[in-house]
Order: structure tokens, then sequence, then C-alpha cells
């Protein structure tokens, strides 16, 4: 099967960690993708920042979005849903480490993220994403 992975070049740090997710494919591939700027699309088709080539995984499958100092993940309503842990999500907040799943591909999140320092000011940056 051909499995076509691209990710963007510059990083993003958060104190002096990089902030990154590490795709593993079907416990073969190891795949680091650094994530830069405010927001990365996942998904099948080339027009995402990470694509992952399964015809398990929807064509913009989910989003990570950075709100501040700490990055959420949105599923796009795709087919087979995003899981974190084992439980489907559908908009979450990514904690170091945490494990999520897109079909059979599982990354894990990298990279501990600043805590915030005030909730002022908080508010939900989307209520639906058309793509």
């Amino acid at each position: 099967m051909n499995r076509t992975y691209r990710g963007s070049d510059s990083l993003l740090e958060i104190g002096d960690k990089m902030i990154r997710l590490v795709l593993n494919y079907e416990g073969s591939d190891l795949l680091t993708h650094k994530l830069a700027g405010d927001f990365v699309f996942i998904g099948r088709v080339p027009s995402n920042h990470i694509v992952i080539d399964h015809p398990a995984v929807s064509a913009q499958h989910a989003l990570i979005l950075r709100v501040r100092d700490t990055y959420r993940l949105m599923d796009l309503s795709s087919t087979n849903g995003t899981q974190i842990n084992g439980v489907l999500v559908t908009d979450t907040e990514l904690k170091d480490g945490d494990k999520v799943r897109f079909g059979p591909v599982v990354a894990i999140f990298a990279g501990r993220c600043c805590e915030r320092k005030s909730k002022r000011g908080l508010r939900k940056f989307w209520t639906t994403i058309s793509v």
C-alpha cells in the first residue's frame, strides 16, 4: 500500500519543548511532524498539512488548533471518527502523551504545552468549520 505523509518543516517551541505529532502506521513507520502555525489539518487528500493516505482516513479528517498555550483537536465529521486514549472525541484539548487514532494510524501528541495563566477572555474559536 502506498503511504504518504507530509508535515511542516518549521517548528514551534513553547518553553524548551518542541510540539509535535508522532505517527505510527500499523506499528511499522514512525514519522514526526512538528506542529507549526495556529492550525494543522490532517486527512487523506494532499491539501492537508499532514497527509495520511489510507482509505479509513477521511479526506479532511481532523484539525489541530493552537489556542494560546494549548492545543485542541477537532474531528471534522470524519467517517470513522477520531479517538484520544481510546475515547471517541469531536472537540477536546490535547495533553502531552495523548494517543490519537485516525483509522489504523496511531499518533502521540508530544511536547508539554504551557499552562494557561488566566482564564479571562477565553472564547471558543469555532462553532463549525466548513471545509
